[in-house]
């Protein structure tokens, strides 16, 4: 019986992985059942927010500089070169997904092509 609950919690667990982050259900769901329930969810914020960076706070990041650059506080030297470490600064998994929340950035001319390639090329590797 406590086998049962137990395997229940894990699956629990793969489930929220799945529905939340748009993980592999049975991946997650395995890695609870062999390290633990808790520590699983711990690790999975870890990568979620910590290690993988989500596209509202990348652009909230370059909004920020951005505004700061249009109202002379910053000169467009520091604009790019904060700009640039922020694109060189990427990990995320969903790769696609990423792409389409920044589209605002892209629209509003606050990312050039050149930042998008930069983008791609941190996602894909060489791209030709």
């Amino acid at each position: 019986m406590m086998w049962i609950l137990f395997g229940l919690i894990c699956m629990g667990v793969g489930f929220f992985a799945y529905k939340k982050f748009n993980r592999n259900f049975w991946i997650w769901s395995f890695i609870a059942f062999l390290l633990s329930p808790l520590f699983t969810i711990i690790l999975l914020f870890i990568i979620e927010y910590i290690i993988n960076t989500t596209p509202e706070n990348f652009s909230r990041k370059i909004m920020d500089l951005y505004k700061l650059y249009k109202n002379g506080i910053i000169s467009q030297e520091e604009f790019e070169y904060k700009k640039n470490i922020l694109i060189s600064s990427l990990k995320t998994s969903q790769k696609e997904q990423f792409l389409v929340r920044i589209l605002p950035l892209i629209e509003n001319h606050i990312l050039t092509q050149e930042d998008i390639e930069n983008i791609k090329r941190r996602f894909y590797g060489r791209i030709d």
